[in-house]
């Protein structure tokens, strides 16, 4: 009888705390976990974790914004988003829109727009690696755009220009591959210059009748910097305000049927540059000089500048 009454009571007690204890949580999971294994799967994970989510995020699969534009704001940090070879798509005026000053990471991340792809009103900085491809400009900003050391794009647009900006500056070991669309450059920088740092490689090549690289300031070109343009259209490989060369650089240029390998209207100094030129370079105002050498071995000890001691 005592067992009886003793198996009742236990019974009776376990109803109770089921109908009015507390409720089991559901184990929370961090969509930036790398341990748990999980990771965006929706347009509304994307959003909620551009907005106001941790440093890092996993695309567990390829997620399409559609009409929605993912924006990040430069208070908000930088953030680096893992994506395993998934794509993010849309069709708002820019699949990724960066506010002055933000910076984005993308790590195996392809970016596909129905309109531009990453764009801002200011200045922005991209890393990691990845493909950029849209309708219109593929990488566009207002002021200027700078690539993160040892990042690694292929950018390529179907009408407009793969990269469009005030400024671009290219870190240390950076390569970025620009292919243009029908009706524009392949990299358009409109307002400042163009910073090729020590290894740095940019690549532009157009199919239209445009020139493949055009630069309003100056191209800076730093040790080991190597720059290819080719323009299989009628104009110019690249087209420059100024050129400055520093260290050993490497510069391939390809001018279209009309067109001159590179075309610039003035030099900072004599230089050399390992590669080729083809056709033949033209500096408008004579002021300087880039020949072109097969080998850095080919380039010619500077002269050293006379000081009053050695004069003497």
């Amino acid at each position: 009888m005592k067992r009886l009454l003793f198996a009742l009571l236990a019974l009776l007690t376990a109803a109770f705390a089921a109908g009015c204890g507390e409720e089991t949580e559901e184990p929370h999971i961090n969509i930036g976990d790398m341990e748990s294994g999980a990771g965006i799967t929706s347009a509304a994970d994307l959003a909620a974790f551009f907005e106001s989510g941790g440093e890092r995020a996993v695309l567990a699969r390829s997620v399409d914004m559609e009409d929605a534009m993912l924006t990040l704001s430069a208070a908000r940090g930088h953030i680096t988003i893992e994506g395993r070879g998934n794509t993010i798509s849309g069709n708002a005026d820019c699949v990724i829109r960066l506010e002055d000053r933000a910076e984005l990471t993308l790590e195996e991340v392809n970016i596909t727009g129905g309109a531009a792809g990453i764009g801002g009103l200011g200045s922005g900085k991209i890393s990691g690696q990845g493909a950029i491809n849209a309708v219109a400009h593929a990488v566009d900003f207002a002021a200027g755009i700078e690539f993160g050391e040892n990042s690694r794009f292929y950018i390529k647009s179907n009408r407009g220009c793969a990269i469009r900006a005030g400024m671009l500056n290219m870190g240390k070991g950076c390569a970025v591959y620009a292919q243009g669309g029908e009706s524009a450059s392949a990299v358009n920088i409109f307002e400042e210059d163009i910073l090729l740092d020590e290894g740095a490689l940019l690549e532009a090549v157009t199919e239209a009748n445009y020139n493949a690289l055009k630069c309003t300031g100056t191209l800076v070109m730093q040790d080991g910097a190597t720059l290819k343009v080719k323009n299989n259209g009628e104009y110019h490989g690249a087209e420059l305000n100024e050129i400055e060369l520093y260290g050993v650089t490497n510069i391939e240029a390809d001018g279209g049927d009309k067109g001159v390998g590179m075309f610039a209207f003035s030099a900072g100094g004599d230089y050399y540059a390992v590669g080729h030129c083809e056709p033949e370079m033209v500096i408008e105002t004579g002021n300087g000089s880039v020949t072109f050498v097969n080998d850095a071995a080919d380039i010619p000890e500077p002269t050293p500048e006379l000081t009053p001691a050695t004069e003497e």
